[in-house]
């Protein structure tokens, strides 16, 4: 090769054919991996029963004219008698109310009644909303969800398939990390987390991390693990040494409780979450609960949040379509609906799916994340139930010597119903004398619990006279079977002024409910374990989801939330087992996601140390079109090539070679730098190029942001690959395949000014007109 006037020097060709040759020959046919034994599955402990909290009601007053709002809700309440618990117009909803019903009418009867009351616009009961979660026991670190090479990731299982993940490695070599608030709404977020408090939101001026929905605090700390888990899959610290990582490395976590200890939360809580998120800057709300009862309250708050809501599909192995489960099955177009996938690259067994309502798969079985801490707390006061003379009794309970926590005894509280829908006895077992707590900062009641029966409901509420109670936490379970399990439940700010009364109520059919170490305490206490788990579910899914959001937001910040939505859900891996169960088919690819975000730089032309694959995007200006106008200015000490491939062969090209968009160049320069040309202002016509059979040199005309699949309508299938070249880290990408999906996906958008390789299966003319 000779080299041309401007001294520009000989250097190596790109070593490019080699690997070209390889894509056409091996890339096609890719063997399909064994087929593994399918995984045998924990017994998932959901809770099937969907209920509503006793003695509310959500009630919403139509018309625009807050005053007559107020006048309707107002006279409506008083002919009742019901009091208002709480009013979120001066949240910014207006019309909407939380209302505590007399004791004489049920939750339906008010129904019937607001609904007939002319200028209610719905009444509707405050249903619970559960976590989507299988527990499991911790193990040895595997986070196949991030990275499958087909390694063992858990004792006792079969390996997972190489790539059936979400692809976080090729995405972390743009970036690892979330700068937008990522708002976790569940049981609250252990923010004292080694590998994760960090990541957490803070209140600058408070120096608080968050909201507490339930005690209406600004302290969200997990008193489960749900949350935690939920957190970690999200933005658990990376790089740092110590547990896993999270899909963002550096994240933006804001912990908002409105679920308690058992993952039971209400629609009213949930709505205060939302808004408290909302206005505190979330822009992700990631959703791993759901209720099988539409709420009318929670859809337009959903609706009306300037916002992207992931949400779980549900625990069931059931059809949405058929039985659809809320929040994930509303209608709406800031919602994104997620399944479980496992290690296998199958549709989790207990994931829920539809074709119509569930969009996407993402790894949800086995899942290895951050748990809640194990703290020591101080005890104040405790009962370990030696005797029970410090207990009112209200039912069959007594002292159980054969199973307790601490000797010598715990308390056995039965019930026994044997007719179904009927009124359910009770056992209540209240303290005689109050609690002080006046002085506590953060006081905390915590218990040992362990439950048995069927049907079975179990609260513990406070009171501050002895007559007025308040739910502090509430669980219902269809079918209950739970070992010991420690709860921790905290007290309402409003509740803490005064002396407290503490009660457990259970009832149901044939329950037996054991209690012990009834503890009062202050704050968490020390820290005696950091822990880490595998967890099953939907609930697992979504923080993939979420955290992808937040990684594909953060760096396309000026896209509206659709067209991330479209990121995530145009660009997945095809499943089997997802195919006529989701919209896609697919399990989430994250850096799919991200190179079909991929944005253009300005009119410039970067270079980096090494060879480099440049084209032009727009006609130059005559007199300044040349490569020795454009090139020309690149600065490098050990002088430079410029390259173009035409026809099978590499051509040198000369100093007055005029340059055009449609082809691409190779340069090679020792430094970064960048080039500005400077285009026509004149651009239009038409601009065609002859192609060859075989790999061209190719560059997009125009700087809008568009598919390959767009780009090259104008020769139809002729094309199969497209392959770009990472000059920064001077590699190729992955190729664009002609109606390929996930990372290989022709909807990836083609960058202007980058060069491109283009192999076409004919000689053919691509011709554009702009």
């Amino acid at each position: 090769m000779k080299t041309c006037s401007t001294g520009w020097k000989k250097r190596t060709y790109p070593k490019i054919m080699f690997f070209l040759i390889l894509v056409v020959l091996v890339m096609p046919f890719t063997s399909a991996m064994p087929t593994l034994p399918p995984e045998l599955h924990l017994e998932q402990s959901q809770n099937s029963i969907d209920s509503y909290m006793p003695g509310v009601l959500l009630v919403k007053a139509g018309g625009e004219d807050s005053t007559h709002q107020e006048s309707v809700l107002a006279s409506a309440h008083t002919s009742i008698g019901a009091t208002v618990a709480k009013d979120y117009s001066a949240e910014g909803f207006a019309g909407l109310q939380l209302i505590e019903l007399p004791e004489i009418m049920s939750v339906n009867d008010a129904v019937a009644y607001y609904s007939a009351i002319p200028g209610i616009e719905y009444a509707e009961p405050d249903y619970f909303r559960t976590n989507t979660i299988i527990p499991n026991d911790p193990d040895l670190f595997r986070q196949w969800g991030l990275l499958n090479t087909g390694q063992i990731y858990k004792e006792n299982t079969n390996p997972g398939i190489p790539g059936a993940d979400i692809h976080t490695p090729q995405a972390w070599n743009t970036s690892t990390k979330s700068q937008v608030p990522i708002a976790v709404l569940d049981s609250g977020v252990d923010y004292l987390h080694a590998d994760l408090s960090n990541n957490i939101w803070t209140n600058t001026a408070t120096g608080t991390h968050g909201y507490d929905a339930i005690t209406g605090t600004l302290d969200p700390m997990d008193l489960a693990s749900h949350g935690t888990h939920c957190a970690g899959i999200i933005g658990a610290v990376g790089n740092n040494g110590i547990g896993g990582s999270g899909v963002n490395w550096n994240a933006t976590i804001l912990p908002v409780r409105f679920l308690n200890s058992f993952g039971t939360g209400t629609v009213s809580d949930e709505i205060e979450a939302i808004l408290w998120a909302e206005r505190n800057g979330a822009r992700i709300f990631s959703c791993s609960f759901g209720g099988k009862n539409p709420s009318q309250a929670e859809y337009e708050i959903i609706a009306e949040t300037d916002g992207l809501f992931i949400c779980g599909a549900g625990n069931n192995g059931q059809d949405n379509d058929v039985t659809p489960l809320y929040p994930t099955s509303y209608d709406l177009e800031n919602i994104i609906s997620v399944a479980a996938t496992n290690a296998q690259d199958e549709l989790a067994s207990f994931s829920n799916y539809g074709k119509k309502s569930v969009d996407i798969g993402a790894p949800g079985e086995a899942i290895y994340s951050t748990k809640h801490n194990l703290y020591t707390p101080e005890p104040i006061w405790r009962d370990s139930f030696d005797t029970l003379n410090n207990w009112t009794i209200h039912g069959n309970w007594t002292l159980d010597t054969e199973d307790f926590i601490s000797p010598p005894s715990s308390a056995r509280g039965t019930v026994n119903n044997t007719v179904l829908n009927q009124t359910q006895p009770t056992a209540i077992i209240s303290l005689k004398e109050p609690l002080a707590i006046s002085n506590l900062t953060n006081p905390i009641i915590s218990y040992q619990l362990q439950m048995v029966g069927a049907y079975s409901t179990f609260s513990i509420e406070a009171s501050n006279d002895n007559l007025t109670w308040k739910t502090l936490e509430y669980d219902r379970k269809q079918i209950t079977l739970l070992p010991w399990i420690y709860r921790e439940s905290k007290i309402p700010t409003d509740m803490k002024e005064a002396p407290l009364y503490i009660r457990f109520v259970a009832d149901g059919t044939f329950i037996a409910c054991f209690l012990d170490d009834i503890t009062l305490s202050d704050g968490y206490g020390a820290l005696t374990e950091t822990r880490y788990g595998y967890m099953d579910g939907t609930s697992m899914a979504v923080p993939f989801i979420s955290g992808m959001a937040g990684f594909l937001i953060t760096y396309a910040p000026d896209d509206p939330y659709s067209a991330i939505k479209d990121a995530i859900l145009k660009t997945v891996d095809p499943v089997q087992g997802l195919e006529n169960k989701t919209t896609t088919g697919g399990r989430a690819n994250l850096s799919a996601a991200l190179t079909y975000l991929k944005k253009p730089d300005t009119d410039t032309i970067n270079l980096y140390p090494g060879w480099n694959h440049v084209s032009v995007a727009k006609k130059l200006i005559s007199g300044n079109d040349t490569a020795y106008d454009l090139f020309g200015k690149v600065t490098n000490t050990s002088g430079h090539s410029i390259l173009r491939y035409y026809n099978t062969s590499w051509i040198t090209v000369p100093a007055d070679e005029t340059i055009t968009p449609l082809s691409s160049y190779w340069i090679w320069t020792g430094m970064t730098q960048n080039i500005t040309p400077l285009p026509d202002l004149n651009q239009n016509g038409t601009y065609s190029k002859n192609l060859s059979k075989g790999w061209n040199g190719f560059g997009v005309l125009g700087t809008d942001s568009e598919s390959a699949k767009t780009r090259l309508t104008p020769i139809g299938n002729t094309w199969t690959y497209l392959i770009g070249y990472d000059s920064k880290n001077q590699q190729y990408e992955e190729p664009i395949i002609r109606d390929g999906t996930g990372n290989q996906s022709d909807s990836r958008n083609l960058l202007p000014w980058q060069g491109y390789w283009l192999y076409v299966t004919d000689n053919v003319t691509y011709q554009v007109t702009n």
